[in-house]
């Protein structure tokens, strides 16, 4: 069980390897994040992106009248080229959640790829079931909205980059 999950697709006019090329560039995830959140990233983990390679995000998070800024740390989870990308968030921030998890499925489709972005946040045992609500008023609309964007910000760059 976890506080919010949430799945966006989108069709992209490129192929498999051109949109995972694009989603695996971990050091230019501040321009394909549709949220406006995510200020500027630091890759920590040299080399080629792996599972357990790790990122900073500075962040800038606005709920109700109050913004928060902070570093998340991220660190991949699965990685499958071309066909999955996964990778935790933790905000420094309470409530802290157990797990923040994004994941990113590819599938080849006639003429692209079928992209599916899915999210979970855990807060843990009891603290999802006090944090749903509050998640859902507070903060679910501002990552629906930003997944959204994101897709549509992945199917620019990856269309750009296609042949």
């Amino acid at each position: 069980m976890y506080t919010y999950a949430h799945t966006v697709e989108k069709f992209i006019p490129a192929p498999p390897e051109k949109v995972f090329a694009v989603l695996s560039d971990v050091a230019h995830h501040d321009k394909l994040a549709g949220s406006g959140e995510v200020k500027s990233i630091r890759v920590l983990t040299p080399g080629d992106v792996h599972v357990g390679t790790e990122w900073e995000a500075d962040k800038e998070i606005t709920v109700g009248k109050q913004t928060d800024k902070f570093i998340a740390k991220s660190v991949v989870k699965e990685y499958d080229e071309p066909t999955v990308m996964s990778w935790t968030s933790t905000p420094p921030i309470p409530p802290i959640p157990r797990r923040i998890q994004w994941w990113y499925h590819l599938t080849p489709e006639q003429g692209g790829t079928r992209v599916s972005e899915h999210v979970e946040v855990d807060f843990g045992g009891a603290k999802n079931l006090l944090m749903k609500v509050p998640y859902q008023m507070m903060r679910a609309p501002a990552v629906a909205a930003g997944m959204k964007r994101t897709l549509d910000n992945l199917a620019e760059k990856a269309s750009a980059t296609s042949d």
